[in-house]
């Protein structure tokens, strides 16, 4: 069972999903990602997050329990909402809950003119290439221009990306996930 690490929340268990697609993160991983956002929190430069393909939002709630100010949830599964609902009551977060496929809350954010320090894109893995390609220019539109957009994936998949649009800054197995992180390429 998932749990909060650290901050405001920390402690708390969450509840997960019994679908089949749906893989709840590692503590070891989750811990990973957030030490390498620490410097980009200290010094103010980590003030939004975006959570793609949430599941049980845990990803999105240890942002938001660790202190970043604006976190958008965004699922599309049913039976996944009702888990991120009971989620966000039990740890009593503030987040945004858009519950829609990921190309209609990129729209969305983008037609509100929002933009993002982090996108964390997290979908289900056999579609995670095709997701990517179909998602790809927009999430370079709303990702700030300072800003990252890490992909956890199976340490069995490549990604694919348009190296013209971006930089690889991490990409680093722990254990059969694969944590990359992209950075847009100032020169696109």
């Amino acid at each position: 069972m998932p749990r909060i690490i650290t901050g405001t929340a920390g402690g708390i268990r969450l509840e997960t999903n019994q679908h089949e697609q749906m893989r709840p993160t590692t503590d070891r991983f989750k811990e990973a990602v957030f030490s390498g956002l620490q410097g980009k929190q200290q010094y103010g430069r980590l003030n939004s997050f975006l959570d793609l393909f949430s599941g049980c939002g845990q990803i999105g709630l240890e942002a938001k329990s660790r202190g970043v100010k604006d976190v958008v949830l965004v699922e599309q599964n049913r039976q996944a909402i009702r888990t991120i609902k009971e989620n966000i009551k039990k740890t009593k977060l503030d987040v945004e809950l858009m519950p829609f496929n990921a190309e209609r809350a990129i729209r969305q954010l983008s037609n509100a003119n929002r933009e993002f320090d982090i996108i964390y894109f997290d979908p289900p893995w056999q579609e995670l290439n095709e997701l990517w390609w179909a998602e790809e220019f927009n999430i370079y539109d709303i990702l700030h221009e300072d800003g990252q957009v890490l992909i956890e994936h199976s340490r069995k998949l490549e990604p694919q990306f348009n190296k013209n649009l971006w930089t690889v800054a991490k990409h680093r197995n722990y254990g059969q996930n694969t944590l990359l992180v992209l950075e847009p390429n100032k020169e696109a």
